[in-house]
């Protein structure tokens, strides 16, 4: 394969092997919330009901996604994805067995819905992680292009075949085929090996490994406006997804098999979309192919609602699926090349939270409003509310990270201390010195702040810059890291392009003031 090659990663062995598993866990994903779903219809004519299936699905990955990335940081990932995958069987299994006995109830269905989806939101990071660490950072790119075709091209088989599986066999026959998909991915994990990597300084615990990850999108304006521009448009836009059931039974008069199909195209689109978008990056903005995507997949929503004929619906359907993979994927590629790699599976956790977060609470309230006022008003306020959102999120930065910018930096600073220090330690400060001319203060604060942004994301607290007042062009630099194990672990973090920004500051520090780090002084004993 040449060199740029969208299908290079594919030459990796490893790559392939964990490139189809993840697939056939998409599979399995859409086969259960598109199968559960058409289910629930047969056992509960309330649009709640229905829509409850696509909260049950995905409102595990708001609660447990955050906790999944840090996890999927902390431990080794192989053991973590086989409890997880596990977790999923079990749902699976008892689904078949419950529905082949004919026991299975609504409340029930939604519950072990819940608790498959459970296990698919704490594996998702540890899948997304894994599957870049076998390959050269130079195919990354590549490999998340590769990651968005196998997720729609699940999106749309699953449902196809969830539909099929009901209309020709039973409804157990569904939860049979996700079991036995889950049987071969735990099966070839375990031929994996084991991903944990030694480290020099101790792993962060469980609850900072959360504030950490939460402090560096906080601190991050292109990954902060990317995520409120995932949850406001999927949050709006899931009204679609979540009334299709009815939209195929009510308003176009069709079974289970049509219900897949509709997904089907949906997918199809998704598909054909995530095959061009690399090309369209290059020619469009990033906020153009988002609005461009919203204003297809509104239309799509207000097709539904006005129009009985499905060979149009499913045409609109097409596009609704590159609108929906024009938006999500080019703010997911976002969120993934923005990240520096030692938080990079806790940021994709809280986009999937958010991209599911808002799938779960716009299930909720899609289906309640077309409870109070109708199946089509509902869909044309989801199409309206689309358009607005746009409106709401036009401002903030939106741009692809470079990979080399996000690399880890090599420390060559060996710090000599002047007495040990303990890892528990702290709080610990900091004070860098840099004298300014005038002609340069402007550049020098501009670069001080970029500076002290990266500090905040890596760690550093109450951060800060001061002019003195009885020198001149004097300003000093000071934050507070909260241990000395956080300080040692912040210039661990720093990346390749916290290291450029830092040392456009060299020229600036003062030769006779070197770079000052006090720790905290408890009283002693004897002074109390």
């Amino acid at each position: 394969m040449k060199e740029g090659s969208p299908w290079i990663p594919f030459r990796h062995r490893v790559f392939r092997g964990l490139w189809f598993a993840a697939a056939v866990v998409n599979l399995a994903i859409w086969m259960q919330t598109v199968g559960a779903a058409w289910i629930m219809t047969t056992l509960s004519s309330s649009p709640l009901m229905v829509s409850l299936v696509q909260t049950a699905m995905t409102l595990p990955v708001f609660l447990f996604g955050l906790p999944g990335g840090v996890i999927a940081d902390l431990v080794d990932r192989r053991r973590w994805l086989i409890v997880t995958q596990a977790t999923m069987f079990g749902a699976a299994a008892v689904l078949c067995l419950l529905a082949y006995s004919g026991e299975l109830g609504a409340w029930t269905l939604l519950l072990l819905t819940f608790v498959l989806g459970t296990g698919s939101a704490l594996g998702m990071s540890a899948w997304m992680v894994t599957i870049v660490d076998v390959l050269p950072r130079s195919e990354v790119p590549a490999a998340v292009s590769l990651n968005g075709i196998a997720t729609n091209a699940a999106r749309a088989l699953g449902p196809a075949i969830a539909g099929v599986l009901i209309a020709y066999w039973n409804a157990a026959s569904v939860f049979l085929v996700i079991a036995l998909c889950m049987t071969a991915v735990i099966l070839f994990i375990l031929t994996l090996k084991s991903s944990r990597q030694a480290h020099d300084l101790p792993p962060e615990t469980f609850s900072g490994g959360m504030r950490s990850g939460l402090r560096y999108i906080r601190h991050s304006s292109v990954l902060f406006n990317a995520l409120k521009q995932v949850f406001v448009f999927t949050s709006c836009a899931s009204a679609l997804w979540a009334l299709m059931p009815l939209v195929a039974k009510e308003e176009l008069d069709m079974d289970a098999g049509g219900y897949g199909l509709l997904m089907a195209f949906m997918g199809g689109g998704a598909v054909v979309a995530a095959l061009n978008l690399t090309k369209l990056y290059r020619r469009f903005t990033l906020r153009t192919l988002i609005a461009s995507g919203a204003i297809a997949f509104a239309a799509a929503t207000l097709a539904a609602a006005l129009t009985h004929n499905r060979y149009v619906v499913c045409a609109m359907l097409i596009f609704a699926g590159m609108g929906w993979m024009a938006v999500n994927a080019t703010i997911s590629t976002v969120v993934q090349t923005y990240a520096a790699n030692w938080v990079r599976a806790r940021v994709a956790s809280v986009y999937l939270l958010m991209l599911m977060g808002a799938m779960a609470l716009g299930g909720v309230l899609w289906g309640a409003l077309a409870e109070y006022i109708g199946l089509i008003n509902a869909l044309i306020i989801s199409a309206a509310t689309i358009l607005l959102g746009l409106l709401i999120t036009r401002n903030g930065p939106i741009e692809l990270g470079n990979e080399a910018d996000f690399a880890e930096a090599q420390q060559t600073d060996k710090l000599v201390l002047a007495r040990d220090v303990s890892h528990s330690d702290g709080p610990v400060s900091v004070e860098i010195s840099y004298r300014v001319n005038d002609a340069e203060h402007g550049i020098f604060v501009r670069t001080a702040y970029e500076v002290g942004q990266s500090r905040r994301r890596n760690g550093a607290q109450n951060w800060r810059l001061y002019r003195d007042l009885s020198e001149k062009n004097l300003y000093v630099e000071r934050f507070i890291v909260e241990s000395w194990l956080e300080y040692l672990r912040q210039q661990a973090r720093v990346t390749k392009g916290d290291e450029s920004r830092e040392n456009s500051l060299q020229r600036f520090r003062c030769d006779t003031l070197a770079t000052r780090r006090y720790i905290y002084q408890a009283p002693s004993v004897n002074d109390q």
